[in-house]
Protein backbone atom coordinates (compact mmCIF):
# COMPACT_ATOMS: atom_id res chain seq x y z
CA UNK A 1 0.00 0.00 0.00
CA UNK A 2 1.23 3.53 -0.67
CA UNK A 3 2.49 5.57 2.19
CA UNK A 4 0.20 8.18 3.74
CA UNK A 5 2.40 10.98 2.43
CA UNK A 6 2.03 9.63 -1.13
CA UNK A 7 -1.74 9.49 -0.82
CA UNK A 8 -1.78 13.02 0.60
CA UNK A 9 0.30 14.34 -2.28
CA UNK A 10 -2.01 12.72 -4.80
CA UNK A 11 -5.06 14.28 -3.18
CA UNK A 12 -3.38 17.67 -3.23
CA UNK A 13 -2.53 17.18 -6.91
CA UNK A 14 -6.17 16.36 -7.59
CA UNK A 15 -7.31 19.53 -5.82
CA UNK A 16 -4.71 21.72 -7.52
CA UNK A 17 -6.64 22.41 -10.75
CA UNK A 18 -9.71 23.63 -8.84
CA UNK A 19 -7.54 26.04 -6.87
CA UNK A 20 -5.58 27.46 -9.79
CA UNK A 21 -8.65 27.75 -12.03
CA UNK A 22 -10.72 29.78 -9.58
CA UNK A 23 -9.42 33.22 -10.62
CA UNK A 24 -9.60 32.41 -14.36
CA UNK A 25 -13.24 31.44 -13.75
CA UNK A 26 -13.82 34.79 -12.02
CA UNK A 27 -12.27 36.54 -15.02
CA UNK A 28 -14.59 34.68 -17.40
CA UNK A 29 -17.67 35.60 -15.36
CA UNK A 30 -16.62 39.26 -15.21
CA UNK A 31 -16.01 39.44 -18.96
CA UNK A 32 -19.33 37.73 -19.76
CA UNK A 33 -21.28 40.17 -17.60
CA UNK A 34 -19.64 43.09 -19.35
CA UNK A 35 -17.06 44.03 -16.74
CA UNK A 36 -19.21 45.10 -13.76
CA UNK A 37 -16.04 45.24 -11.67
CA UNK A 38 -14.98 48.17 -13.84
CA UNK A 39 -11.85 50.28 -13.50
CA UNK A 40 -10.64 51.50 -10.12
CA UNK A 41 -7.67 53.76 -9.56
CA UNK A 42 -6.85 53.52 -13.24
CA UNK A 43 -6.58 49.72 -13.03
CA UNK A 44 -8.88 47.47 -15.04
CA UNK A 45 -10.12 44.74 -12.70
CA UNK A 46 -10.67 42.21 -15.53
CA UNK A 47 -7.10 42.73 -16.75
CA UNK A 48 -5.86 42.44 -13.17
CA UNK A 49 -7.72 39.15 -12.77
CA UNK A 50 -6.23 37.96 -16.04
CA UNK A 51 -2.69 38.91 -15.04
CA UNK A 52 -2.94 37.26 -11.63
CA UNK A 53 -4.46 34.16 -13.25
CA UNK A 54 -1.49 33.92 -15.62
CA UNK A 55 0.88 34.24 -12.66
CA UNK A 56 -0.86 31.52 -10.65
CA UNK A 57 -1.01 29.13 -13.61
CA UNK A 58 2.65 29.72 -14.40
CA UNK A 59 3.58 29.17 -10.75
CA UNK A 60 1.65 25.88 -10.73
CA UNK A 61 3.48 24.72 -13.85
CA UNK A 62 6.86 25.69 -12.36
CA UNK A 63 6.07 23.89 -9.10
CA UNK A 64 5.30 20.75 -11.08
CA UNK A 65 8.53 21.24 -13.01
CA UNK A 66 7.21 19.97 -16.32
CA UNK A 67 4.39 20.34 -18.84
CA UNK A 68 1.81 17.63 -19.37
CA UNK A 69 2.33 15.90 -22.72
CA UNK A 70 -1.32 14.91 -23.23
CA UNK A 71 -2.11 18.14 -25.08
CA UNK A 72 1.26 18.73 -26.72
CA UNK A 73 -0.01 19.36 -30.25
CA UNK A 74 -2.71 21.88 -29.16
CA UNK A 75 -0.12 23.67 -27.01
CA UNK A 76 2.33 23.88 -29.90
CA UNK A 77 -0.36 25.05 -32.30
CA UNK A 78 -1.67 27.81 -30.03
CA UNK A 79 1.87 28.87 -29.07
CA UNK A 80 2.85 29.06 -32.75
CA UNK A 81 -0.24 31.17 -33.44
CA UNK A 82 0.76 33.55 -30.65
CA UNK A 83 4.38 33.76 -31.81
CA UNK A 84 3.43 34.44 -35.42
CA UNK A 85 0.97 37.15 -34.39
CA UNK A 86 3.81 38.61 -32.34
CA UNK A 87 5.47 39.45 -35.66
CA UNK A 88 2.58 41.79 -36.47
CA UNK A 89 2.76 43.22 -32.94
CA UNK A 90 6.51 43.77 -32.47
CA UNK A 91 8.17 43.73 -35.89
CA UNK A 92 5.80 44.77 -38.71
CA UNK A 93 4.61 47.98 -36.98
CA UNK A 94 8.24 49.09 -36.57
CA UNK A 95 8.99 48.41 -40.25
CA UNK A 96 5.78 50.14 -41.39
CA UNK A 97 6.13 53.11 -39.04
CA UNK A 98 2.92 52.33 -37.13
CA UNK A 99 2.56 54.00 -33.74
CA UNK A 100 3.41 51.29 -31.17
CA UNK A 101 1.03 52.89 -28.66
CA UNK A 102 -1.92 51.99 -30.85
CA UNK A 103 -0.40 48.61 -31.70
CA UNK A 104 -0.28 47.59 -28.05
CA UNK A 105 -3.73 49.03 -27.43
CA UNK A 106 -5.26 46.92 -30.18
CA UNK A 107 -3.29 43.71 -29.67
CA UNK A 108 -3.13 43.54 -25.85
CA UNK A 109 -6.02 41.05 -25.72
CA UNK A 110 -3.82 38.32 -27.23
CA UNK A 111 -2.60 37.76 -23.68
CA UNK A 112 -5.85 35.86 -23.06
CA UNK A 113 -4.41 32.96 -25.06
CA UNK A 114 -1.47 32.59 -22.67
CA UNK A 115 -3.61 31.01 -19.88
CA UNK A 116 -4.94 28.54 -22.46
CA UNK A 117 -1.43 27.23 -23.12
CA UNK A 118 -0.70 27.10 -19.38
CA UNK A 119 -3.94 25.27 -18.61
CA UNK A 120 -3.21 22.69 -21.30
CA UNK A 121 0.29 22.25 -19.89
CA UNK A 122 -1.09 21.85 -16.38
CA UNK A 123 -4.09 19.55 -16.80
CA UNK A 124 -3.99 15.89 -17.59
CA UNK A 125 -6.29 14.54 -20.27
CA UNK A 126 -8.88 13.37 -17.75
CA UNK A 127 -8.69 16.66 -15.87
CA UNK A 128 -9.37 18.67 -19.03
CA UNK A 129 -12.23 16.30 -19.86
CA UNK A 130 -13.78 17.10 -16.45
CA UNK A 131 -12.94 20.81 -16.49
CA UNK A 132 -14.35 21.69 -19.92
CA UNK A 133 -18.00 20.75 -19.14
CA UNK A 134 -17.76 22.86 -15.98
CA UNK A 135 -16.46 25.78 -18.03
CA UNK A 136 -19.28 25.33 -20.52
CA UNK A 137 -21.90 25.29 -17.77
CA UNK A 138 -20.34 28.38 -16.19
CA UNK A 139 -20.42 30.21 -19.52
CA UNK A 140 -23.99 29.20 -20.36
CA UNK A 141 -25.41 29.99 -16.91
CA UNK A 142 -23.64 33.36 -16.74
CA UNK A 143 -24.72 34.17 -20.30
CA UNK A 144 -28.30 33.38 -19.26
CA UNK A 145 -27.99 35.89 -16.43
CA UNK A 146 -26.74 38.49 -18.90
CA UNK A 147 -29.51 37.62 -21.37
CA UNK A 148 -32.22 37.92 -18.71
CA UNK A 149 -30.87 41.32 -17.73
CA UNK A 150 -30.62 42.59 -21.30
CA UNK A 151 -34.02 41.29 -22.35
CA UNK A 152 -35.46 42.84 -19.20
CA UNK A 153 -33.98 46.20 -20.21
CA UNK A 154 -35.49 45.77 -23.65
CA UNK A 155 -38.94 45.05 -22.21
CA UNK A 156 -38.72 48.15 -20.01
CA UNK A 157 -37.54 50.34 -22.88
CA UNK A 158 -40.11 48.95 -25.33
CA UNK A 159 -43.22 48.85 -23.16
CA UNK A 160 -42.46 51.70 -20.77
CA UNK A 161 -40.85 54.34 -22.94
CA UNK A 162 -41.72 57.09 -20.48
CA UNK A 163 -39.37 55.65 -17.84
CA UNK A 164 -36.63 54.47 -20.20
CA UNK A 165 -34.49 57.41 -19.07
CA UNK A 166 -33.83 55.41 -15.90
CA UNK A 167 -31.98 52.71 -17.86
CA UNK A 168 -28.75 54.68 -18.53
CA UNK A 169 -28.54 55.63 -14.86
CA UNK A 170 -28.83 52.00 -13.80
CA UNK A 171 -26.23 50.91 -16.34
CA UNK A 172 -23.72 53.54 -15.24
CA UNK A 173 -24.11 52.31 -11.67
CA UNK A 174 -23.75 48.61 -12.55
CA UNK A 175 -21.10 48.88 -15.27
CA UNK A 176 -18.74 51.69 -14.29
CA UNK A 177 -16.14 52.63 -16.86
CA UNK A 178 -17.52 50.55 -19.73
CA UNK A 179 -20.22 52.85 -21.10
CA UNK A 180 -18.31 53.09 -24.38
CA UNK A 181 -18.82 49.37 -24.95
CA UNK A 182 -22.61 49.31 -24.84
CA UNK A 183 -25.58 50.86 -26.58
CA UNK A 184 -28.99 50.95 -24.93
CA UNK A 185 -31.64 53.20 -26.38
CA UNK A 186 -33.94 53.77 -29.34
CA UNK A 187 -32.67 53.36 -32.88
CA UNK A 188 -33.62 55.63 -35.77
CA UNK A 189 -36.51 53.31 -36.66
CA UNK A 190 -37.83 53.42 -33.09
CA UNK A 191 -36.63 49.96 -32.02
CA UNK A 192 -35.27 49.98 -28.45
CA UNK A 193 -31.88 48.32 -28.85
CA UNK A 194 -29.92 46.62 -26.05
CA UNK A 195 -26.43 45.69 -27.15
CA UNK A 196 -22.94 45.57 -25.80
CA UNK A 197 -19.91 43.58 -26.78
CA UNK A 198 -20.54 40.90 -24.15
CA UNK A 199 -23.65 39.92 -26.10
CA UNK A 200 -21.28 37.73 -28.11
CA UNK A 201 -21.16 35.37 -25.10
CA UNK A 202 -24.88 34.75 -25.57
CA UNK A 203 -24.09 33.73 -29.14
CA UNK A 204 -21.56 31.22 -27.81
CA UNK A 205 -24.02 30.14 -25.11
CA UNK A 206 -26.70 29.33 -27.69
CA UNK A 207 -24.37 26.71 -29.22
CA UNK A 208 -22.95 25.46 -25.94
CA UNK A 209 -26.31 25.08 -24.16
CA UNK A 210 -27.18 21.67 -25.71
CA UNK A 211 -23.89 20.14 -24.51
CA UNK A 212 -23.61 22.10 -21.26
CA UNK A 213 -27.20 21.48 -20.11
CA UNK A 214 -28.16 18.26 -21.93
CA UNK A 215 -30.58 16.89 -19.34
CA UNK A 216 -32.12 20.15 -18.17
CA UNK A 217 -35.91 20.20 -18.43
CA UNK A 218 -36.03 23.90 -19.32
CA UNK A 219 -33.15 23.83 -21.81
CA UNK A 220 -35.31 24.99 -24.70
CA UNK A 221 -36.61 27.86 -22.58
CA UNK A 222 -33.02 28.84 -21.80
CA UNK A 223 -32.06 28.67 -25.45
CA UNK A 224 -35.09 30.77 -26.31
CA UNK A 225 -33.93 33.42 -23.84
CA UNK A 226 -30.47 33.46 -25.42
CA UNK A 227 -31.96 33.78 -28.90
CA UNK A 228 -34.26 36.57 -27.77
CA UNK A 229 -31.24 38.38 -26.37
CA UNK A 230 -29.49 38.07 -29.74
CA UNK A 231 -32.54 39.59 -31.39
CA UNK A 232 -32.78 42.60 -29.08
CA UNK A 233 -29.07 43.21 -29.78
CA UNK A 234 -30.39 44.27 -33.21
CA UNK A 235 -27.14 43.34 -34.96
CA UNK A 236 -27.59 41.95 -38.45
CA UNK A 237 -24.07 40.53 -38.34
CA UNK A 238 -24.99 38.47 -35.27
CA UNK A 239 -28.23 37.31 -36.89
CA UNK A 240 -26.46 36.17 -40.06
CA UNK A 241 -23.71 34.55 -37.99
CA UNK A 242 -26.29 32.67 -35.92
CA UNK A 243 -28.03 31.40 -39.04
CA UNK A 244 -24.77 30.27 -40.67
CA UNK A 245 -23.59 28.65 -37.42
CA UNK A 246 -26.83 26.71 -37.04
CA UNK A 247 -26.47 25.37 -40.60
CA UNK A 248 -22.88 24.28 -39.93
CA UNK A 249 -23.86 22.63 -36.63
CA UNK A 250 -26.70 20.88 -38.40
CA UNK A 251 -24.32 19.58 -41.07
CA UNK A 252 -21.89 18.30 -38.43
CA UNK A 253 -24.54 16.07 -36.85
CA UNK A 254 -26.28 14.98 -40.06
CA UNK A 255 -25.95 11.35 -41.12
CA UNK A 256 -27.75 9.48 -43.88
CA UNK A 257 -29.51 6.98 -41.63
CA UNK A 258 -30.86 9.80 -39.44
CA UNK A 259 -31.54 12.26 -42.26
CA UNK A 260 -35.35 12.18 -42.14
CA UNK A 261 -35.63 12.30 -38.35
CA UNK A 262 -33.03 15.07 -38.08
CA UNK A 263 -34.73 17.21 -40.74
CA UNK A 264 -38.15 16.75 -39.17
CA UNK A 265 -36.89 17.56 -35.68
CA UNK A 266 -35.02 20.62 -36.91
CA UNK A 267 -38.09 21.84 -38.80
CA UNK A 268 -40.30 21.52 -35.73
CA UNK A 269 -37.77 23.30 -33.49
CA UNK A 270 -37.23 26.03 -36.08
CA UNK A 271 -40.95 26.65 -36.55
CA UNK A 272 -41.54 26.68 -32.80
CA UNK A 273 -38.71 29.16 -32.25
CA UNK A 274 -39.88 31.37 -35.13
CA UNK A 275 -43.46 31.27 -33.87
CA UNK A 276 -42.42 32.22 -30.34
CA UNK A 277 -40.26 35.10 -31.61
CA UNK A 278 -43.01 36.42 -33.89
CA UNK A 279 -45.47 36.22 -31.00
CA UNK A 280 -43.23 38.22 -28.68
CA UNK A 281 -42.48 40.85 -31.32
CA UNK A 282 -46.14 41.16 -32.30
CA UNK A 283 -47.14 41.54 -28.65
CA UNK A 284 -44.60 44.33 -28.16
CA UNK A 285 -45.36 46.06 -31.47
CA UNK A 286 -41.85 45.55 -32.88
CA UNK A 287 -42.49 42.88 -35.51
CA UNK A 288 -42.47 45.22 -38.50
CA UNK A 289 -39.22 46.88 -37.40
CA UNK A 290 -37.51 43.53 -36.91
CA UNK A 291 -38.53 42.27 -40.35
CA UNK A 292 -37.36 45.48 -41.98
CA UNK A 293 -34.05 45.29 -40.15
CA UNK A 294 -33.36 41.77 -41.39
CA UNK A 295 -34.34 42.64 -44.95
CA UNK A 296 -31.92 45.56 -44.90
CA UNK A 297 -28.95 43.15 -44.83
CA UNK A 298 -29.12 43.02 -48.63
CA UNK A 299 -29.53 46.77 -49.06
CA UNK A 300 -26.79 49.31 -49.64
CA UNK A 301 -29.13 52.16 -48.77
CA UNK A 302 -29.01 51.51 -45.03
CA UNK A 303 -26.89 54.16 -43.30
CA UNK A 304 -24.88 51.74 -41.14
CA UNK A 305 -24.11 49.50 -44.11
CA UNK A 306 -23.10 52.43 -46.30
CA UNK A 307 -20.83 53.66 -43.47
CA UNK A 308 -19.01 50.34 -43.52
CA UNK A 309 -18.71 50.41 -47.30
CA UNK A 310 -17.29 53.93 -47.05
CA UNK A 311 -14.33 52.55 -45.08
CA UNK A 312 -13.33 50.09 -47.81
CA UNK A 313 -11.37 52.39 -50.17
CA UNK A 314 -9.40 53.94 -47.30
CA UNK A 315 -8.47 50.52 -45.93
CA UNK A 316 -7.54 49.28 -49.39
CA UNK A 317 -5.29 52.28 -49.84
CA UNK A 318 -3.64 51.46 -46.50
CA UNK A 319 -3.16 47.88 -47.68
CA UNK A 320 -1.54 49.06 -50.95
CA UNK A 321 1.26 50.62 -48.89
CA UNK A 322 2.42 47.20 -47.60
CA UNK A 323 0.44 44.53 -49.49
CA UNK A 324 2.48 41.50 -48.37
CA UNK A 325 2.91 42.00 -44.63
CA UNK A 326 0.51 44.87 -43.94
CA UNK A 327 1.11 47.69 -41.49
CA UNK A 328 0.69 45.66 -38.30
CA UNK A 329 -1.83 45.84 -35.49
CA UNK A 330 -2.74 49.38 -34.55
CA UNK A 331 -2.54 50.64 -38.14
CA UNK A 332 -5.17 53.05 -39.40
CA UNK A 333 -5.92 55.33 -42.32
CA UNK A 334 -5.47 59.00 -41.49
CA UNK A 335 -8.17 59.79 -44.04
CA UNK A 336 -10.88 57.91 -42.16
CA UNK A 337 -11.04 57.67 -38.38
CA UNK A 338 -14.03 56.17 -36.59
CA UNK A 339 -12.72 57.26 -33.22
CA UNK A 340 -9.98 59.52 -31.93
CA UNK A 341 -9.61 57.30 -28.86
CA UNK A 342 -9.19 54.16 -30.99
CA UNK A 343 -8.25 55.20 -34.55
CA UNK A 344 -7.33 51.60 -35.45
CA UNK A 345 -10.93 50.47 -34.90
CA UNK A 346 -12.98 49.75 -38.04
CA UNK A 347 -16.30 48.04 -38.63
CA UNK A 348 -15.35 46.63 -42.04
CA UNK A 349 -13.11 43.97 -40.53
CA UNK A 350 -12.18 41.94 -43.66
CA UNK A 351 -10.56 45.01 -45.22
CA UNK A 352 -9.15 46.14 -41.88
CA UNK A 353 -7.45 42.79 -41.25
CA UNK A 354 -6.06 42.80 -44.79
CA UNK A 355 -4.59 46.27 -44.25
CA UNK A 356 -3.10 45.31 -40.87
CA UNK A 357 -1.86 41.79 -41.64
CA UNK A 358 -1.32 41.88 -45.38
CA UNK A 359 -1.69 38.86 -47.61
CA UNK A 360 0.86 36.89 -45.61
CA UNK A 361 -0.75 37.51 -42.22
CA UNK A 362 -4.26 36.75 -43.47
CA UNK A 363 -3.01 33.55 -45.13
CA UNK A 364 -1.18 32.36 -42.01
CA UNK A 365 -4.13 33.13 -39.73
CA UNK A 366 -6.46 31.40 -42.17
CA UNK A 367 -4.28 28.29 -42.13
CA UNK A 368 -4.45 28.10 -38.34
CA UNK A 369 -8.22 28.65 -38.19
CA UNK A 370 -8.83 26.15 -40.99
CA UNK A 371 -6.62 23.51 -39.36
CA UNK A 372 -8.50 23.84 -36.06
CA UNK A 373 -11.82 23.48 -37.85
CA UNK A 374 -10.71 20.53 -40.00
CA UNK A 375 -9.20 18.58 -37.12
CA UNK A 376 -12.42 19.05 -35.17
CA UNK A 377 -14.49 17.94 -38.16
CA UNK A 378 -12.50 14.71 -38.35
CA UNK A 379 -13.76 13.57 -34.93
CA UNK A 380 -17.42 14.44 -35.48
CA UNK A 381 -18.44 10.76 -35.65
CA UNK A 382 -17.03 10.21 -32.17
CA UNK A 383 -18.62 13.31 -30.62
CA UNK A 384 -21.12 14.83 -33.10
CA UNK A 385 -22.90 17.11 -30.64
CA UNK A 386 -19.68 18.55 -29.19
CA UNK A 387 -18.14 19.06 -32.63
CA UNK A 388 -21.36 20.71 -33.82
CA UNK A 389 -21.32 23.11 -30.87
CA UNK A 390 -17.68 24.00 -31.58
CA UNK A 391 -17.92 24.47 -35.34
CA UNK A 392 -21.29 26.22 -35.18
CA UNK A 393 -20.04 28.69 -32.58
CA UNK A 394 -16.82 29.35 -34.52
CA UNK A 395 -18.65 30.12 -37.77
CA UNK A 396 -21.30 32.24 -36.04
CA UNK A 397 -18.74 34.33 -34.17
CA UNK A 398 -16.48 34.73 -37.20
CA UNK A 399 -19.31 36.14 -39.32
CA UNK A 400 -20.69 38.30 -36.50
CA UNK A 401 -17.29 39.85 -35.86
CA UNK A 402 -16.67 40.75 -39.50
CA UNK A 403 -19.12 43.65 -39.38
CA UNK A 404 -18.00 45.18 -36.09
CA UNK A 405 -14.60 46.05 -34.56
CA UNK A 406 -14.85 43.19 -32.08
CA UNK A 407 -12.36 40.58 -33.29
CA UNK A 408 -9.39 41.78 -31.25
CA UNK A 409 -11.02 42.97 -28.05
CA UNK A 410 -10.94 41.25 -24.68
CA UNK A 411 -14.42 39.74 -25.05
CA UNK A 412 -13.78 38.12 -28.43
CA UNK A 413 -10.35 36.85 -27.44
CA UNK A 414 -11.78 35.35 -24.24
CA UNK A 415 -14.42 33.52 -26.27
CA UNK A 416 -11.68 32.41 -28.66
CA UNK A 417 -9.69 31.09 -25.70
CA UNK A 418 -12.67 29.05 -24.45
CA UNK A 419 -13.23 27.62 -27.92
CA UNK A 420 -9.57 26.63 -28.16
CA UNK A 421 -9.90 24.72 -24.89
CA UNK A 422 -12.90 22.93 -26.36
CA UNK A 423 -10.91 22.20 -29.52
CA UNK A 424 -7.99 20.81 -27.51
CA UNK A 425 -10.35 18.47 -25.68
CA UNK A 426 -11.95 17.34 -28.95
CA UNK A 427 -8.71 16.48 -30.72
CA UNK A 428 -6.95 14.92 -27.73
CA UNK A 429 -7.00 11.10 -27.81
CA UNK A 430 -9.73 9.66 -25.59
CA UNK A 431 -10.20 6.26 -24.07
CA UNK A 432 -13.31 4.16 -24.48
CA UNK A 433 -15.10 5.68 -21.52
CA UNK A 434 -18.42 7.42 -22.20
CA UNK A 435 -17.97 10.81 -23.78
CA UNK A 436 -18.75 13.88 -21.76
CA UNK A 437 -20.67 17.01 -22.61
Amino acid sequence: MPRYSDVSLRRQAGRLPAAVLFLPACFVVDVILGGPSGVYGGVSVPLLLLGVSCGILLFAVLVRGRLEQAHLLPMLSISAFLILNGIWIAIVPVLAGTDMHWTLREAHSFIVLVPVVLVLGLLRRDQLARTLPRLQRLVVVTALVLAAFQVGLWVVGTLFGDVSWVVPLVLRAIFPGVSDQLFVGPMADGFFRVFWISTLWCLLGSFWAPVALPATRFRWLFQGLLLMDLFVAYSRGIWLGLLAGVLVAFGATLTWHRLGRTLARSAVIGLAAAGALVGVLAATGTLERGVSRFRSTTSREDTSISARLEQAPYLLQLWYEHPVVGSGYGAYSAGHLRSQDAPYSYEHMPYALLAKLGLLGVLVSGIFVSSWGLTAWEVRRRSPSRVASFLGACVALLIAEMTNPMVLNLVSMSIFACLLLQWADLVSPHDNSPSHG
